[in-house]
């Protein structure tokens, strides 16, 4: 069991009172009042700051029993607090503004201190999303990127997955504590995030995900990230939040164009239109990071004759949906669902709403 020293101990419990009273919280970072210090002040005070009876109640009484109470709850939950000085703690995450004192942590450490890349975009992303994110996303994934994204339905599910599917490291920041990740619909997506990465939170353990957290939550994808790229988002959208952030610190800002005639496309194509770097593929992206884009993977894999009809059939910039196949080939729906499943787990195939087509590398 970790063991936690009485500053540790301190600054956990400033933290969890003070994520309960937002106001004082502000005034007590605007005015630089250190961990310590705000033990040590009298009731008077802390009540002009603006914190209630009870909650001067526990400051006075420096007792530690509901940090005590947090930290004993962590290993039983594979979860670990991970404090700003630790070598492990996101060395941009640092540099934002009011950054995290400490962040709650389930995963592999290692994926955080590597090169991230956070993607976001609609909860109602399009085949047209899917499709970009299938032709960036791989080569950066190879590179050595890692993605990072809200776990949110959409674009953000759809990130997290091709970074799973290609064995790289992949972060969800998650809009609650870590005792509520969310949204639960997307659990087994979340399992295999933790598996090949890890998710984040800033928020105490109990807090469950409400509305007004995700622009919390999006300061933190914005500011663990070296860019931010937008893929399909409205006009008003939590995206286009992110993008703000990113820019307040400091964070390139990348989108995706979009067709002009769909809502999805608006918040992107304005992005566009304030200067963000346009990123059509993924050495547009890559350049940015300074990194190269990979070699094309060399595919040995033994394919049987129906096999590459499908994949004769598949071209790079067109679905074809199983109906075309099955009146092309004149073989069984079933036989050709079942081809195409090989084929797609053989990373030759990409199925998207509609159809399939082949692997883009680009």
């Amino acid at each position: 069991m970790v063991e936690f020293d009485e500053g540790q101990l301190k600054r956990v419990a400033f933290h969890l009172l003070t994520f309960k009273n937002p106001k004082a919280r502000l005034y007590l970072l605007k005015n630089r009042v250190s961990t310590d210090d705000f033990f040590c002040l009298g009731a008077r005070q802390l009540e002009l700051i603006g914190l209630l009876p009870a909650e001067i109640k526990v400051v006075r009484g420096r007792g530690w029993s509901a940090a005590e109470n947090e930290v004993a709850r962590l290993e039983k939950n594979h979860v670990q607090i991970i404090f700003r000085e630790e070598k492990d703690f996101p060395p941009l995450l640092g540099q934002i503004y009011d950054p995290p004192d400490f962040i709650y942590f389930t995963g592999n450490r290692e994926v955080l201190v590597k090169k991230k890349l956070a993607v976001v975009g609609s909860r109602r992303g399009s085949a047209y999303g899917q499709s970009a994110l299938n032709r960036i996303l791989p080569d950066c994934c190879r590179a050595g990127l890692v993605v990072v994204s809200g776990m949110a339905y959409g674009i953000d599910s759809m990130a997290h997955r091709l970074a799973v599917r290609e064995n790289s490291g992949t972060i969800g920041v998650n809009a609650g504590g870590l005792l509520h990740l969310y949204p639960q619909g997307n659990m087994i997506l979340i399992k295999k995030i933790i598996d090949q990465g890890g998710i984040i939170s800033e928020f105490p353990l109990d807090v469950i995900p409400r509305p007004f957290l995700f622009p919390i939550r999006n300061r933190i994808i914005a500011g663990i990230a070296q860019a931010v790229l937008i893929v399909e988002a409205a006009l008003r959208s939590g995206s286009l939040i992110t993008a703000r952030l990113a820019l307040e610190q400091n964070r390139d800002v990348m989108a995706v164009p979009g067709n002009i005639d769909s809502s999805l496309s608006q918040g992107t194509n304005y992005l566009l239109q304030q200067g963000a770097k346009l990123i059509q593929n993924s050495a547009d992206l890559l350049d940015e990071f300074g990194l190269n884009r990979p070699l094309r993977p060399q595919i040995k894999v033994s394919l049987s004759f129906k096999e590459k009809k499908i994949l004769d059939l598949c071209g790079e910039n067109e679905l074809k949906d199983i109906d075309f196949l099955v009146e092309a080939l004149n073989w069984s729906a079933a036989e050709i669902i079942s081809l195409l499943m090989g084929l797609v787990l053989k990373n030759l195939l990409v199925e998207e709403a509609g159809g399939y087509r082949r692997m883009t590398y680009g």
